[in-house]
């Protein structure tokens, strides 16, 4: 009968729609878990990513650190360099001073022994009778024989201030009280003598 058939219709369609919201349901709690998980899921990442921050920062901080140590430590060396330098140049500078010095005494010596030398070979006696246990007596002695030879005023300058300076070292040696004569004690082979043995030391 019609009422049959629509009855047959309507239940056809009710249990169509039926499944029909079940398939929705089901979706809709798939998605929803899915969105729960996605959710869970994508906060763990950020939680690793924000402590992977974390961790570069307090590395960036520790660099920082390190680097500002290096740059002190590279600053000071680069000071210490530059005063050793200054020091070793004003060394060197010193040294070149001194063996300048010293070159200029060793020749001066050597000048004044080839004046001498000649002088003794014209006159041995007279030089042979030089007191050369006292500075004053030699000093005199020499300013005679050289003044003769026309040797440089400047180089006897010079050669005066070497026979005194020896003097003053060998005070120096001297036993305390010991007579100022002893001095030149041991060169009272001549005044030769005293100048070889100067040039030598």
């Amino acid at each position: 009968s019609l009422i049959d058939e629509l009855q047959a219709k309507t239940i056809k369609e009710g249990e169509a729609e039926a499944k029909a919201y079940a398939a929705y349901f089901e979706w809709c709690d798939d998605t929803a878990k899915n969105g729960e998980h996605a959710v869970k899921t994508a906060t763990d990442q950020k939680a690793k990513l924000e402590a992977k921050i974390g961790e570069l920062t307090s590395d960036i901080d520790v660099a920082s650190s390190t680097i500002d140590d290096l740059a002190g430590s590279i600053a000071q060396a680069e000071a210490e360099l530059k005063n050793a330098t200054l020091i070793r140049e004003k060394e060197v500078a010193d040294f070149q001073a001194s063996e300048a010095e010293l070159m200029d005494a060793v020749d001066t010596l050597g000048r004044a022994l080839g004046v001498l030398e000649k002088e003794m070979a014209k006159n041995p006696a007279a030089l042979a009778q030089v007191d050369t246990s006292s500075t004053a007596g030699l000093l005199q002695a020499l300013g005679a024989v050289l003044d003769g030879a026309a040797f440089a005023a400047s180089d006897q300058k010079k050669l005066t201030a070497l026979v005194q300076a020896r003097q003053g070292d060998n005070a120096d040696d001297l036993e305390p009280g010991a007579p100022a004569a002893a001095v030149y004690k041991s060169h009272s082979g001549g005044i030769l003598d005293v100048l070889e043995d100067m040039k030598e030391k």
